[in-house]
């Protein structure tokens, strides 16, 4: 009886371990993993901080709901970010770390043109899909020549024509608009698309004010601005440092006129960096988080982001929304191929943003049907407080 008590014993041993060992051996979860071009130190650092935030949050997202799914397959994201240091130099080295150390497919990423270039010497030849996270019109950023790079969001080019219709709109005293624009390569590009849309409205330009990107000091800009005398200020690009110090120095000298982006700077920033005093009669292109209106996913990256990373910030769901479009665009192809699933998105009709419904378009407007356009919002400044305005559908031919 001793014995058979030891043997039943033994089994029961080793009935346990087979049964705790077992998961051990289960098979693993695929992964995809999806490259991250961010300036998390450098020029640009203090936005893009934010949108490696918002990609974090989309792997995790994801993965909580399963992941990817191909051919009933599931497959977990996984995000490899690289620092490009805020420089030309900085984006190919992280560019190449991406492409032959961790042999990524798809990359999301880069927003500044010097650097979107940069990159794509490394990634274009190499075939990877590109998800850039801006567009500021130049030929050599973006075009037939970019066959895998897509826009993941509306830029400046799909921004103009709303916030020059709102100008009409909120302010219709103002007949003459100064175009503020950083000396980023793209001066040759927009301005006309500026003149063009400015004289469709009913607008004089006054003068075109360009910057360099290592301006430190932005009062010497802003006196030639007003030197135009012009009703109203617009912005073309240029991260929310250099609007809320133009904005904050403009008001300084006296300028009482409306000035506003037409780009999708966080105006929750640039009110930071000009102060309460002077962010008034200003407008953007930006979201404001406790509004009713905005959609279910951008409620969601909100609060997330606060939860995680104690705010959010615009940029922060730019960076959720270059991989949303990504995702869907290797569901629609059910394949990990690039080349398959450029060829599927690039007939693509339609696809979800965080904004609301949006379209693959551009091929009329850059050569190529490679940007996803999307709800563009309208976010006001005024005595000193965040107002939301409204959504307007915007589409590039």
């Amino acid at each position: 009886m001793k014995t058979r008590g030891m043997i039943m014993g033994l089994a029961c041993l080793c009935a346990i371990l087979v049964l705790t060992i077992q998961p051990c051996f289960a098979k693993e979860a695929k992964t995809v993993d999806i490259g991250g071009l961010f300036c998390l130190t450098g020029f640009g650092s203090s936005a893009e901080t934010y949108i490696h935030q918002g990609a974090k949050i989309a792997e995790e997202w994801y993965n909580e709901r399963g992941g990817i799914t191909i051919k009933g397959e599931k497959y977990k994201i996984r995000l490899l970010a690289e620092d490009m240091k805020g420089t030309a130099d900085g984006a190919v080295a992280a560019a190449n770390k991406l492409l032959y150390d961790h042999k990524v497919k798809f990359v999301v990423g880069t927003v500044v043109p010097f650097m979107v270039q940069a990159a794509g010497t490394v990634l274009e030849p190499a075939e990877v899909i590109r998800v850039v996270l801006y567009n500021c019109g130049t030929p050599s950023e973006y075009g037939p020549n970019t066959p895998y790079m897509f826009v993941g969001q509306d830029a400046t080019v799909e921004g103009i024509s709303p916030a020059l219709e709102y100008l009409k709109e909120a302010y219709p005293s103002v007949k003459s608009v100064t175009y503020v624009i950083p000396d980023d390569g793209s001066v040759p590009y927009l301005s006309p698309i500026f003149n063009k849309k400015a004289k469709e409205n009913g607008f004089k330009v006054a003068s075109i004010a360009k910057w360099a990107m290592n301006t430190q000091d932005f009062t010497p800009i802003v006196m030639k601005i007003l030197s135009a005398k012009p009703d109203a200020i617009a912005f073309a690009n240029g991260w929310p440092q250099a609007t809320g110090n133009m904005l904050k120095i403009a008001r300084e000298m006296g300028f009482k006129g409306p000035i506003f982006g037409c780009n999708y700077d966080d105006g929750y920033q640039i009110m930071q960096i000009a102060g309460k005093e002077a962010s008034t009669d200003f407008f953007s292109h930006s979201l404001v988080f406790d509004s009713p209106d905005m959609t279910p996913l951008i409620k969601m990256i909100t609060k997330r982001a606060k939860k995680q990373y104690g705010e959010a910030y615009v940029t922060t769901v730019w960076g959720f929304q270059a991989i949303y479009v990504l995702v869907q665009a290797i569901e629609k192809a059910q394949s990990l191929d690039p080349t398959v699933i450029k060829g599927s998105w690039e007939k693509m009709k339609a696809i979800d943003t965080v904004y609301g419904p949006g379209r693959m378009g551009g091929l009329k407007t850059y050569g190529i049907n490679h940007t996803v356009c999307h709800p563009c919002p309208i976010q006001a400044l005024q005595d000193g407080q965040v107002k939301w305005v409204k959504w307007v559908d915007v589409y590039s031919e």
